[in-house]
């Protein structure tokens, strides 16, 4: 097994609860250090969730030789710009969907990539879960017969008007937070089969506080041939990260194909000679921010520089920015300049 990460947060931030500090702890990877825009704020983090110290600034953070890996959880808008100060300083990232702003942003990062010491990869956990690798299985391996239509919902209650993910000029709205899950997995699925995906149409609900700002959008691909339905909310009075693929032969769903933790199953329909056949398979409950970190340390102590991931991240990025052109909303602003 590969040396433990020495491991920094570059925000104080709820998600890198998950991303980092719990699944640390089953990785055994350490917890080195946090910077926050309010030093005091860094140390009472560092406090409760057992890290060694803080730095004082997020420059400073990103300077320190020390760190393995840079964990970037800061909002939406401020994910480029600190993965490109990152990877200057000769670090390696892990940064939370999405990697950018928009699509010309993304590139500006990827071409910052083709010279960098460290590497930049965009914390699309859900695909390391066996729950996810076990439905791409199926799917590729042909039991559910050739995909005929595709469902996939990525929807929650609302957060507070305060949030982050409601801000246009921080990169705010569902398709940022959420529907960025819900085409990468699309993405994933037809590159299995190796099938493009591509927007049809979509419609947006403003939010009522910025009507520049996304709440709800509903959106129609094609995988292939096939049509597929997307839906996705930050104003829905439940919780839905279902993805449902429907074949010739049968269909398979996960429940919560985001955090298969939660939901571990799959559930599958074959159709055969003999019949209709039903049953569930059981893919664990083993976070997939936990299989994420352990992906991460072989990659970083191995030198990897895969571009696969970047390659399905840019086709993501370019299917947000379509979304927002065809529901007649702007694409977010971007704070990296060319």
């Amino acid at each position: 097994m590969s040396a433990p990460l020495r491991i920094g947060l570059l925000g104080a931030s709820r998600i890198a609860e998950l991303a980092i500090t719990e699944a640390s702890g089953e990785t055994g990877d350490i917890r080195a250090a946090v910077a926050a825009r309010d030093p005091e704020r860094a140390r009472a983090y560092a406090r409760e969730h057992g890290y060694e110290g803080i730095r004082e600034s997020y420059e400073a953070l990103v300077a320190d030789d020390s760190l393995d890996l840079i964990y970037i959880g800061l909002p939406n808008g401020l994910h480029a710009e600190w993965t490109v100060r990152a990877l200057d300083a000769g670090r390696s990232v892990l940064v939370e969907k999405p990697f950018a702003a928009n699509l010309a942003e993304f590139d500006r990062v990827a071409a910052r990539l083709e010279s960098a010491r460290g590497w930049a990869w965009e914390a699309f956990h859900y695909a390391d879960h066996p729950a996810v690798h076990r439905l791409i299985d199926l799917v590729r391996r042909g039991e559910i017969g050739e995909i005929r239509e595709v469902d996939v919902h990525m929807d929650m209650p609302s957060p507070s008007a305060s949030d982050p993910r409601w801000n246009f000029d921080l990169a705010g709205g569902t398709m940022m937070d959420l529907g960025c899950y819900a085409l990468n997995g699309l993405l994933l699925l037809g590159d299995a089969v190796g099938a493009p995906v591509e927007l049809v149409s979509a419609e947006v609900d403003p939010y009522e506080g910025d009507a520049r700002v996304d709440a709800t959008v509903r959106a129609r691909l094609a995988l292939g041939s096939a049509p597929v339905t997307m839906h996705t909310s930050m104003v829905s009075p439940d919780w839905n990260f279902g993805l449902r693929v429907f074949g010739s032969l049968g269909e398979v769903r996960l429940p919560n194909f985001v955090k298969p933790q939660e939901d571990d199953r799959l559930i599958v329909r074959t159709t055969t000679g003999a019949g209709v056949e039903d049953r569930e398979e059981r893919a664990g409950t083993v976070s997939s921010y936990v299989y994420q970190l352990r992906r991460l340390r072989d990659a970083v102590r191995g030198g990897e520089r895969s571009t696969e991931g970047r390659a399905r991240s840019r086709r993501t990025m370019a299917l947000i920015d379509a979304v927002y052109a065809a529901g007649g909303l702007p694409v977010r602003p971007g704070r990296l300049a060319g």
